[in-house]
């Protein structure tokens, strides 16, 4: 069963990479056995590239457990797509 891990749970709007590594672990903390997280974007109305970066394209890359995000608004999910392409490699849609 996948873990969901609802983003607005801690906010509305995100920044800095330094906050992204805080919940990136939190989100790591939560995962018992289950490699399938479902990130919910839910309410969640503005992410910084290096937030996205740092948060969801590197739980993309060190591939620890498989993410799909989900309920991302356009401009959010346009930021996410062009973090992970660039650090993976691989393009993709959120």
């Amino acid at each position: 069963m996948a873990l969901i891990f609802t983003l607005s749970d801690f906010g509305r709007a995100f920044a800095t990479r330094e906050r992204a590594a805080e919940l990136r672990n939190e989100l790591l903390s939560r995962v018992d056995g289950s490699r399938e997280v479902i990130v919910d974007f839910s309410g969640v109305v503005n992410v910084s590239y290096s937030f996205a970066d740092e948060f969801l394209a590197k739980l993309h890359a060190d591939q620890t457990v498989r993410v799909h995000a989900r309920n991302l608004a356009p401009r959010v999910a346009e930021i996410a797509e062009r973090a992970i392409e660039r650090r993976t490699g691989n393009p993709v849609a959120c």
